[in-house]
Order: structure tokens, then sequence, then C-alpha cells
């Protein structure tokens, strides 16, 4: 852990990154004869390409769709070595068996790497340390003082960041530490998104930036005053039915099953909301995880659910459900006339109450 958090993590766009694929030359001591060495990448750990060393030589070609985390893995050596590539011509000498000697040349990115790990790993260092301790640690003054030099020490390591993703806004390694980062640093996590806005477009190309990409997504989905999206499932008659047919109510979007305990438990609470409101601008969209439609056609009868209900009858794999991260049910969205979220899995008297100050 101390070594790795940093060290598969750094680049900057390749002056050869339109080069027609990556081809890296490679001269090295202390390796056996007819090694296999190998390019794996280091998100998936596919191998990409593979070669027999000759007197410590070997050359390594292929074609990448983005700047990428690649690991040089070498028969019988146990250090991996990073480099974060695109398509461009890189060589590497030195002595395999001492990581400092490694001399990485051709490549503007590699140079960028070097400064983020001169700059970043004497301050990270420390604060790993201190986190690991205070971990560890049963005493609470001692733990507590622990946490307090690792706060201040992250404090510095988010300051050169800062510096450093700001002097790099155009290189995908910038995006790849934010990633990191922001599963490292609560403060990162929380400006996620104004940082990596602040990235050029270049940066934002490849599997590190999709996963942010997903991860604002997630973070943002469902939030109060944000948008509910439109859907469009099947009714119980097995004909199309769109949430935004119901635009200019309150509406009740309700993620249910007919043999989920809880939610057959929860029904007669928003029955009685959806009795005492329907005619002040409230309705209820239900939203079913059912598999078996009978069952899911008796349960609406038996509980009286006098709402639409939409359903595609995949259990757990609802399209809905997937979309809207549902985890758990019961769940609900309840949205106002414009189809605004104005708030989350109320229960009970929470809907009745929520209901009778916002209807009127």
């Amino acid at each position: 852990m101390k070594k790795s958090i940093i060290a598969i993590a750094f680049l900057m766009v390749s002056p050869f990154l339109y080069a027609q694929s990556l081809n890296l030359q490679g001269k090295l001591t202390n390796v056996k004869e007819a090694s296999t060495v190998s390019l794996i990448d280091g998100v998936t750990s596919k191998e990409l390409v593979s070669a027999k060393s000759v007197a410590g030589s070997f050359t390594l070609q292929t074609k990448l769709e983005y700047p990428s985390l690649l690991i040089l893995s070498i028969d019988g050596i146990t250090q991996k070595i990073p480099v974060f590539v695109g398509n461009e011509n890189v060589s590497i000498e030195g002595d395999v068996q001492n990581p400092a000697s490694l001399n990485i040349t051709g490549s503007t990115s590699h140079d960028v790497y070097n400064v983020y790990m001169n700059s970043l790993n004497p301050k990270m260092m420390p604060y790993v340390l201190n986190m690991q301790a205070a971990g560890q640690e049963t005493n609470k003054a001692k733990k507590d003082s622990l946490n307090s030099a690792a706060a201040i020490q992250a404090k510095e390591v988010i300051a050169t960041f800062n510096t450093l993703y700001k002097a790099n806004a155009a290189s995908p390694v910038t995006t790849l530490i934010l990633l990191q980062f922001s599963n490292i640093f609560p403060e990162i996590k929380e400006n996620l998104a104004t940082i990596y806005n602040e990235l050029a477009p270049s940066a934002k190309k490849g599997p590190f930036a999709e996963f942010i990409d997903k991860t604002i997504a997630s973070s943002t989905f469902g939030q109060i005053g944000t948008l509910l999206p439109d859907f469009t499932q099947n009714d119980v008659n097995g004909k199309p039915f769109t949430l935004s047919s119901l635009r200019g109510k309150y509406v009740l979007v309700d993620f249910w099953a007919s043999w989920c305990g809880p939610c057959r438990a929860e029904n007669p609470n928003i029955v009685k909301a959806f009795n005492k409101y329907k005619t002040k601008n409230f309705t209820v969209l239900g939203v079913s995880l059912d598999q078996d439609k009978p069952k899911w056609l008796e349960a609406i009868k038996k509980d009286g659910l006098a709402w639409s209900h939409v359903s595609d009858l995949k259990y757990w794999n609802n399209a809905v459900a997937a979309q809207f991260g549902i985890q758990s049910i019961p769940a609900s969205f309840l949205i106002d006339p414009s189809g605004t979220i104005v708030a989350r899995d109320l229960r009970g008297a929470d809907l009745d109450k929520f209901l009778a100050t916002n209807l009127k």
C-alpha cells in the first residue's frame, strides 16, 4: 500500500500521441535470457503483448485506444514496472533489480510522472504511515495525536495536488490521480465534480474519465432539487406508460414488489395518503420489481393500490430500478409538478406530513 498509492498514477499528453502504435524498446540488466516480458493493462489486468528477452533487450508493440496505465512484467522479477503511455516511442534502460536506476525516455508523459512522484510521495508516505498506525492504536490519546498529524499531512498532500493538477489540466494522468485521491481524501471527493470540470477535454477520455463521469452522475442522482429522469415501462395492460404524462402533479414514484414484506406493510400508508390528497394534485406511480405478473396484479388488487403501475417484470434487473440505482425496496422519490425531486423515501406519517405542508 505504501509504495503503490502514488506509484501507478501519472501521465501527461505525449508528443507521440498520434503515432500508429506504442513501440516500447527495453534494454535491462539482471534479466535472465529468454525471459518473457509482458505489458499488462493496469485496469483490466489483461495481457496486451509479450516477447522474449535477448541479452536483456526486448521490443513490445501494441496499439492503444487511449493513453493507458500499463504494467511491465518480467518472468522471475517480483518488481512490476508501471508505465502510463499512449501510441508513442518509449525506451526503458537500467537494472531491473534496482527500480531507482530505471530510465524511461521518449515520453513527456513519464517526465511528468516523475514530477508527480517526486512531489507527492515524500508527503504521502508519512500520511499513510500515520493513518495505518492510528487504525491499529488502542490508546485514545495516541490515536487522536496520530489522526491530528495525519490531518495536517493530508492538507499538505492536497495543496500539492491542487498545484499539480492545475499545471497538468490537459493530462489523463491528472484524471487518474483525481480518481485515486477522491477515494482517499474526503475534501477531494466533495470537490470531485468541480475539479474535473476544470480539466481539458483531452483529460476526459479513457477508462478513468469514464469512471469519474459515472461517479459524479451517481453522486448527484436523486438529490433533492434535481429533475428525476423520465422513463417509460409497460402498465398492467401491457401498454407503455411514461412518467412525464403525470407532469403537473405531485407524484410519488414508488419502487415495490408483491414479494417484498416491508413494501406490503407500507402500502396502507400510501393508500391513506393517496385517498386523502388525490384531489389536491397528488398521485402515485408504482414501479414493481416483480417477475410474476399474476402475483403482481393480485397484490395491487388485494392492497387496494388504485393508481398507475408499471413493470418490465425483470425482478432486480428492472431497467428503471437499475437506472435509478435502487439497491433495496421500498424506495421512493416524491417529485413536484415540474418533475423536480422534493423528497425521498418518505414513510408512514412522514409522507402525510410532507403532503399536508406542501399541498394546499
